[in-house]
């Protein structure tokens, strides 16, 4: 909406003319907060979305034209054109019981806090309990914890019916920006960490499994989760210095990275210059004294490109290092997992 309903129009018809689904919006009223249906190995997943915020605009009066699914927190300009707490929820309701698992996003919360906002935990809890699995929260640009959710069992009514075990469920309440240019000027070490936090991110993993439970039946649940750890690359300072002539802005997953950053630095210590022999005989005359701290410096010498390259590895490393543990400070390390492998070059 930062583009207006003109930019929100163009947008629909770019996502159309390319065959790309996306939820959250509607092309009318009546057809709104309306999830979207897909389906793989027989399990139908449903995927509705929804905002908070339209940055003070609000839905058209005409109900023909299409809508955004607003909720908006009280007190909203134009909090009148969205919905209530109560019909959110029963689209929840309705949305789940057109499938086995069911994802919400919700654009919510306060832009670069680092923790949800106490009405939007409770309002999450509630949607996990209306039937929904899943939720994936944007709009702080930084990222926000992860938490797991564990509903409540609902029991039978008298004829039997109604019945709904508990379930595990999984709620990303901010996954930061993914691909942004702010905190582009971020340098690690000079700045505070907080600085660099519009450019962390996840990816969130999470699986629908069907599991059978003999006489019991068989159902959907949530079998995995899993978050990949993200810096957002930006060579702004490497351009502002000419050493970049064109800009480069992407998403890098840390821990396939780190890896390969420090492969190529092991590298270069082995393939660094022999010290010369006279370098050699002349550390040898040395005191002992001197000998002991003669033997902490390496025994191969670089060029200056490499001592360039060098220094330039071990910087990022520490940067990338140095957010790794932000990231996982205020989201936790218990879903961390390996990032999956690049297909072998043909």
């Amino acid at each position: 909406m930062d583009q207006g309903w003109a930019g929100f129009a163009e947008t629909r018809e770019h996502l159309k003319e390319i065959g790309l689904q996306f939820a959250g919006t509607s092309d009318t009223a009546a057809t709104g907060f309306q999830p979207v249906i897909t389906e793989a190995h027989d399990i139908k997943v449903g995927w509705l979305g929804m905002t908070r915020w339209l940055n003070g605009g609000r839905n058209p009066d005409k109900d023909g034209l299409p809508h955004v699914n607003f909720f908006p927190y009280s007190g909203e300009p134009g909090a009148e054109s969205g919905a209530t707490e109560e019909q959110v929820l029963d689209a929840v309701k309705a949305a789940r019981a057109q499938c086995d698992f069911l994802v919400v996003s919700i654009h919510w919360g306060v832009e670069y806090a680092t923790a949800p906002r106490a009405e939007d935990v409770e309002l999450a809890h509630k949607i996990m309990e209306a039937g929904a699995s899943v939720i994936v929260g944007h709009h702080p640009h930084v990222l926000q914890a992860v938490e797991t959710y564990r509903t409540h069992e609902v029991a039978a009514t008298a004829d039997g019916k109604g019945a709904e075990p508990a379930r595990d469920t999984v709620i990303f309440y901010s996954l930061g920006n993914f691909l942004s240019n702010q905190s582009r000027t971020y340098v690690d070490g000079l700045m505070p960490d907080s600085t660099g936090d519009p450019r962390d991110s996840l990816l969130g993993l999470f699986s629908a499994v069907r599991r059978d439970y003999g006489p019991a039946g068989s159902r959907v649940e949530l079998g995995h989760v899993g978050i990949l750890p993200v810096w957002g690359e930006n060579n702004r300072n490497q351009m502002a210095q000419g050493k970049a002539k064109s800009a480069l802005i992407r998403p890098v997953l840390i821990d396939r990275e780190i890896p390969r950053l420090q492969a190529r630095l092991d590298e270069i210590v082995k393939l660094a210059a022999p010290v010369p022999n006279d370098k050699k005989a002349e550390a040898s005359q040395q005191p002992q004294a001197d000998k002991k701290t003669e033997a902490k410096e390496p025994e191969k010498s670089l060029t200056a490109e490499q001592k360039k390259e060098f220094i330039e590895l071990t910087t990022q490393l520490k940067l990338l290092t140095d957010r790794r543990a932000q990231i996982l400070a205020r989201c936790g390390d218990e879903f961390v997992e390996a990032p999956p492998k690049l297909p072998a070059k043909p």
